[in-house]
């Protein structure tokens, strides 16, 4: 990674030069790879491997001890399994002995990620980029890149949209609309803030009343457009309906699972091509798809990802996972060595149709999502995306641990773990409920009641899993024994979660936080 970081002049505008000067010299040779024969491509991969080895036996005391038996020289990609695994808990619990660069520790990292939220993007140490995640597990994580690993996270980013204009003409003058997180320390916001100009951009919350979002965006003109996909199916069926007009060159969607029917309905909206893209915080972007090629391309270059069972043992081509082993080979500052994600892939077992090259994973009906279910839907056809929920919590998160929400038949019951366990008024469960209530209105849903409680600690499953978005039984929204079902399963919980404390509770009060607000029912709105 021959691309170095100069002095920095603490202008982030200036700053960021560095790498936008590098991503400009490597973008070409960044869509070459994507027809790289494959043993080019796996020779890349193995070369920055051993170089990440090396580095965290050298550099990182906590790797050192679990890498003292591995000789890198002698290692591929091809076989991880002397190597022992790490969890999310492992890198939080560890993380100043596994970051390589002992000026950098979790207090520093989380300090600069407070300043970014108040002043902006910048630097740290002159080289590194910080961000954060409460992931789908729900459970913080801080996550450091170096200059060189940052670079090519943005490379795989945009390499495909990159390959795709190359071939099919399109405009070089490109107007991108984001319609994700706008959060500065989260991974997606923060890469493109670094490499984009902002004046070739514009960022929609989500949480935006699908009319302003259509507006919005009929003002703009995109020429890309990327969403999660249930925000995306719903601009399409606004296309449909007359009320969007907009003409992308092309969609792109991540975050969430992407069904088969909804990407052929939004790509057939839109007359343009969709790209799904399978990221995380940990990686970047690890697969992509060609629009209309089955599965999603893996970027083998940028990580080694190992379909591993429920006993860690590896899974054929052909048989979906229980999780994924992550090797992050391009990040040398905080290395990520068979890191699991709580993700379920299958990887393709059939020749590869071009005109990419290299292997492929299976679309999510195969498996892949590790929400597990993208939206909850409700009477009337009301569809409530789980990115709902999500970005209800994000003014909290810093108070959050942890939480879990279960569908009920008119909203939601959410249980948090507060990250300061001694805090009995953090975080403020009925100004959550409040904006969560607001939220479930929007879309159309009539009334929803919410509630939400603090507790201890979260079931499991058999399986050691934790579900973070737990939809009712197909076909019993809005019954009757839907909901003597959801007071059954909510009071199970309960009873598994410990305390079972209500957001009235938390106040002393005794009662559901609907009766602290005087309606004098149970949970409502």
């Amino acid at each position: 990674m021959a691309d170095s970081p100069v002095p920095l002049t603490e202008d982030y505008e200036k700053d960021r030069q560095r790498h936008v000067r590098a991503f400009a010299r490597r973008l070409d040779s960044a869509v070459d790879q994507l027809t790289w024969p494959d043993a080019a491509r796996l020779a890349l991969r193995d070369e920055r491997l051993r170089a990440l080895l090396r580095t965290a036996k050298e550099r990182s005391p906590w790797h050192a001890n679990r890498l003292r038996h591995i000789d890198p020289e002698q290692i591929t990609g091809d076989d991880l399994t002397e190597i022992p695994t790490m969890t999310k808990a492992d890198l939080m619990e560890n993380w100043d002995s596994i970051v390589t660069d002992p000026r950098l520790t979790l207090d520093l990292a989380t300090a600069h990620l407070r300043r970014i939220e108040e002043s902006g993007p910048a630097y740290l140490l002159d080289h590194y980029h910080l961000v954060e995640t409460s992931g789908t597990s729900g459970t913080r994580a801080v996550f450091a890149w170096d200059f060189p690993g940052w670079l090519e996270v943005r490379l795989a980013d945009i390499r495909s949209f990159a390959w795709l204009t190359r071939h099919r003409g399109w405009a070089k003058e490109n107007r991108w609309a984001y319609l994700m997180t706008s959060l500065p320390t989260r991974m997606s916001r923060a890469g493109r803030v670094t490499f984009e100009p902002p004046e070739t951009y514009i960022e929609l919350p989500v949480s935006l009343p699908l009319a302003e979002t259509v507006e919005r965006l009929n003002a703009f003109r995109p020429t890309f457009l990327l969403a999660y996909p249930s925000l995306l199916h719903q601009l399409a069926q606004a296309a449909d309906a007359g009320d969007l007009h907009i003409a992308p060159d092309a969609l792109g969607v991540a975050g969430e699972p992407l069904r088969p029917a909804v990407a052929a309905a939004i790509e057939a909206s839109f007359d343009a091509p969709l790209i799904d893209y399978y990221a995380s915080s940990e990686s970047g972007t690890m697969a992509h798809t060609h629009p209309g090629v089955e599965g999603l391309y893996l970027v083998e270059e940028n990580a080694v990802l190992e379909p591993v069972d429920a006993a860690y043992r590896p899974v054929p081509a052909g048989v979906r996972s229980d999780r994924v082993l992550l090797t992050n080979v391009i990040n040398q500052l905080l290395p990520l060595i068979r890191y699991e994600l709580d993700d379920e892939i299958t990887l393709l077992d059939e020749p590869d149709p071009g005109p990419w090259t290299g292997r492929r994973m299976a679309g999510p009906d195969a498996g892949r999502g590790r929400l597990g279910h993208a939206s909850f839907g409700y009477p009337g056809g009301v569809e409530i995306p789980v990115y709902t929920f999500r970005m209800a919590l994000v003014d909290h998160e810093q108070e959050i641990a942890e939480y879990q929400v279960r569908q009920t038949p008119d909203g939601a019951d959410i249980d948090v773990r507060a990250a300061n366990a001694t805090a009995p008024d953090t975080p403020d469960l009925e100004a959550l409920r409040r904006t969560v209530t607001e939220l479930l209105r929007r879309p159309g849903l009539d009334e929803p009641r919410v509630t939400v409680r603090r507790v201890d600690h979260f079931p499991l499953s058999e399986h050691g899993k934790f579900k973070r978005f737990v939809p009712l039984a197909a076909g019993t929204a809005g019954t009757d024994e839907a909901a003597t079902e959801a007071a059954g399963r909510d009071e199970a919980a309960q009873d598994a979660a410990g305390t079972g404390e209500t957001a009235a509770d938390a106040a002393g009060t005794g009662e559901t936080a609907a009766d602290a607000a005087g309606t004098g029912e149970a949970a409502p709105c």
